[in-house]
């Protein structure tokens, strides 16, 4: 390990120099891929303390004590005060043991914003293994577009030969589109080692909208459904001295709100997307008159007071603040952050109860289609380098973190010495000691996670973990709400794949009608530009601008995409 170490310091100020002299960077996210779970088994039965009984004394060897393998992964910042690297955490160590494999690992520094890896890749010195999302989202032509231009390993034949836990995890999902979703359009595996998810998590809508239920039972008031309804509610929170009756977003940078839609989804377009109508067709959204009427509808709110203008600078967490602190009666939010208001609310509002809303649609009866379920198979997944000497090796470790007893270590720990992490309950049911849940030094929950169990060697959610962390009523109220009439049938499947011209060249458009229409988006919704007197124009800049290209490049990514597979 310190071998790498050393070796990835040198590289990375050598990196570091060359960007300053070829301006080389580039932001848009981390490499975080912070798994959290593990398999579907709902516990253990027996009195299985340790990881070597999780493993139950199968051999798993695969170096035999020969192979080293590189791995460019996530390192918690929970961990980085105490540990190295990831070399340093006791799983990966039981995994060395158990594997023969001896493991380095280089990790970007905490708070990157990707320009890290875009310089390891500049400098062409790749690990063996890379877990991280960026060849899908970052790298022209994808992954396919890397492993044609020799930077990453084709697996395919090796992970349809030898991938039995691989496999598995694909069956168990029991979806005739996976194959679709974990090949691209050339017919290779690009999405091996990318996660999957238990019951408790898959398919469900985990963002939506949610309001002071308490509020809604003093003023008389029944749960909203149409937008008619929606406003009539926050009318009346409005007259009833509620500072910000509905604390909206920024809608553009907040990826949890974009990718769901809220309000812009009731007449049938996205926020800012190109997305799909009832027949297959491609339509950027700001040009299709729904959007019209969608800005329209906002720029009525906006008139009276409903919605306000600093929402342009409010991310979901300030208007969660808002929320949970009784200045807000309605605000979007994830599952977990019903959780924590359900916990935090009180304190500032004995009386507080909070409910989650159905999609606002026009009339009760309507169906929305432009949220985003849960699926398993993202965007993170593990790539093999064009310049790994043990490809076999990798696969064959990549498809170990996949079986079932890894999962368990992974998301449990070992177990081993004092300091046990896990117990079985009485229900046969795993659940976290209190070294894990109250420390005896002190440490917090993320801390002592980061430190005993392995969220970068996490390919499944825990379902028994999942399940626990969702087990209020309001949670699973919050599924039954969001998902109510509602489906990601209008979105592009996220598992398209453009070819290396294509991606170039729709990036730059997307760039284009973003700094055009967010601005103008806003000064619709506000009053600054007369929707009826500027509408035309703003299309005809759009398409200008290219949209209609954009809808072509779209249409034939998605053509192809249906095409995997015959």
């Amino acid at each position: 390990m310190k071998k790498w170490k050393k070796t990835s310091t040198a590289l990375a100020a050598v990196l570091a120099a060359s960007t300053l002299l070829a301006g080389c960077g580039n932001g848009g996210g981390s490499d975080s891929g912070s798994q959290a779970g593990s398999d579907t088994q709902s516990g253990a039965s027996g009195s299985q303390s340790q990881a070597a009984d999780n493993q139950g004394g199968a051999s798993h060897q695969i170096g035999d004590g020969k192979v080293t393998l590189t791995i460019f992964c996530d390192f918690q910042n929970a961990a980085r005060s105490y540990y190295t690297d990831l070399g340093d955490n006791p799983v990966v160590q039981w995994i060395e043991k158990d594997t023969g494999l001896t493991l380095e690992f280089i990790h970007a520094p905490a708070g990157d914003d990707g320009t890290f890896f875009q310089n390891m890749l500049a400098g062409g010195d790749l690990p063996d293994l890379i877990f991280s999302s960026r060849f899908q989202t970052h790298y022209p032509g994808g992954v396919e577009g890397a492993i044609n231009d020799g930077v990453l390993y084709d697996v395919t034949e090796l992970v349809e030969q030898n991938a039995p836990n691989f496999w598995a995890l694909c069956d168990e999902e029991n979806d005739p589109d996976i194959q679709k979703k974990i090949r691209g359009d050339q017919g290779m595996i690009i999405k091996f080692g990318s996660t999957f998810l238990p019951p408790t998590d898959n398919n469900k809508v985990f963002n939506g909208l949610v309001i002071r239920q308490d509020w809604l039972e003093k003023y008389n008031l029944e749960a909203p459904v149409t937008l008619d309804e929606y406003t009539e509610v926050l009318r009346t929170f409005k007259e009833n001295g509620v500072e910000y009756p509905l604390a909206l977003c920024e809608f553009f940078n907040q990826s949890q709100f974009s990718a769901n839609n809220p309000i812009a989804s009731a007449f049938g377009v996205s926020v800012k997307e190109f997305d799909l109508d009832a027949d297959g067709n491609v339509h950027y959204c700001r040009t299709q008159d729904g959007y019209k009427e969608f800005l329209k509808f906002l720029h009525g709110w906006a008139e009276e007071g409903l919605i306000d203008e600093d929402l342009v600078s409010r991310n979901i967490d300030d208007a969660l603040r808002l929320f949970q602190g009784g200045q807000a009666g309605m605000c979007f939010a994830h599952t977990y952050n019903v959780k924590q208001s359900v916990a935090v609310g009180p304190a500032s509002d004995p009386e507080f109860k909070l409910l989650c809303l159905e999609m606002p649609k026009v009339n009760a009866s309507d169906e929305t289609h432009l949220s985003s379920p849960t699926r398993s198979i993202n965007s993170n997944s593990w790539q093999v380098s064009a310049d790994c000497k043990h490809p076999e090796e990798a696969v064959a470790f990549i498809d170990y973190l996949m079986s079932p007893d890894t999962l368990l270590l992974t998301a449990w720990g070992t177990n081993e010495g004092e300091n046990k992490t896990y117990q079985i309950n009485s229900d046969g049911q795993r659940e976290f000691t209190e070294f894990v849940t109250n420390n005896p030094d002190g440490l917090d929950y993320d801390t002592v996670r980061a430190l005993n169990m392995c969220a970068p060697f996490q390919i499944k959610y825990d379902e028994t973990m999942e399940a626990s962390q969702y087990s209020e009523a309001e949670c699973h109220q919050s599924w039954d709400a969001w998902g109510k009439q509602n489906d990601g049938a209008y979105n592009l499947p996220r598992y398209l794949t453009l070819t290396t011209e294509e991606s170039a060249e729709l990036t730059r458009i997307k760039q284009d009608l973003a700094n055009y229409s967010d601005e103008m988006v806003y000064k619709f919704i506000f009053g600054q530009e007369d929707i009826d007197a500027k509408w035309d124009e703003f299309v005809a800049e759009l398409e200008r601008l290219g949209s209609t290209r954009g809808e072509e490049i779209n249409k034939e990514a998605y053509d192809r995409y249906l095409q995997r597979g015959n």
